[in-house]
């Protein structure tokens, strides 16, 4: 893993080397979140490719009600709790 020194500016950006967006594919408007991790900072680009990971992770079983499914059945489980309390 190569390491690769930057600077914080006064206005706490930093600059990602242009070695690391090429290789990562990332470009201007990319989206991107930071997380800490055991006090190191750790930027995820949110790109198309993590998009597509996160969606097939979510994606249910054969046979399985999708996640929106399983909400929106809880939603309609509140509201006839709520109409029985009237």
């Amino acid at each position: 893993m190569a390491t690769h020194r930057i600077t914080i500016s006064s206005k706490g950006q930093v600059i990602i080397p242009a070695e690391l967006r090429e290789k990562l594919g990332l470009e201007k408007g990319t989206a991107a979140a930071w997380s800490e991790e055991n006090g190191r900072l750790v930027l995820t680009p949110i790109t198309e490719r993590l998009l597509d990971e996160i969606q097939g992770f979510l994606k249910p079983r054969p046979g399985e009600p999708s996640m929106f499914e399983e909400h929106f059945k809880d939603r309609e489980r509140e509201r006839e709790r709520e109409r029985n309390r009237r």
